[in-house]
């Protein structure tokens, strides 16, 4: 799932994903995702990514570049795969981020994407979390301005043994690597070694 909605066309994926964090406050990681079902096997999409974080008590400030790119687009305006710098905020159990894209349309027009996260409720072993996004992209068309879309998620979260089981919904208002922007049930199961 990427901002409310699947990359993987709806095909269960299987992610691999390596960072490395420095006590300097350096970071650097890289992600994969491979889907298959329905339809062929295909690597879905590949994240880089680079930055630096400082901490102060319980509060983070972060800064970085993303590079993203996804098998499939179905908003012929919107690239493959595309830069995005960010700035970020944590406190907590909330986390707030803004990301700039010189190149997320075709159009090379600037676009604008900003992120609220937060622990909603712990209860025992289960955590709910939930996300809100707000896209600010050129329109389609040429004109002048920028429109403005939501996505959101809502998650139920634990750890099984070594494992980690997340299970939610999500949903976006401007799909872009799927057909609909219908909320969408999802499963995931995660290791961390």
């Amino acid at each position: 799932m990427f901002r409310g909605e699947t990359i993987s066309r709806g095909d269960p994926a299987l992610s691999l994903a390596l960072s490395l964090d420095s006590t300097e406050g350096l970071f650097a990681g890289a992600g994969a995702s491979v889907a298959a079902g329905d339809h062929e096997p295909r690597l879905s999409s590949l994240v880089q990514y680079a930055g630096y974080a400082l901490r102060r008590d319980r509060t983070s400030f972060e800064v970085g570049l993303i590079h993203r790119r996804y098998d499939t687009v179905f908003d012929g305006d919107v690239r493959r795969d595309f830069f995005e710098a960010y700035g970020g905020i944590s406190h907590g159990a909330m986390k707030a981020r803004i990301y700039v894209s010189p190149d997320y349309h075709r159009s090379g027009r600037t676009s604008y994407y900003g992120e609220v996260n937060a622990r909603l409720l712990s209860v025992e072993k289960w955590s709910i979390d939930g996300h809100a996004g707000l896209a600010l992209t050129p329109h389609d068309t040429g004109r002048k301005g920028l429109r403005d879309h939501y996505d959101w998620r809502l998650q139920a979260s634990r750890p099984i043994g070594r494992l980690f089981l997340s299970l939610g919904v999500a949903g976006t208002s401007y799909p872009v690597y799927s057909p609909s922007g219908k909320a969408r049930g999802f499963v995931s199961l995660s290791h961390a070694f």
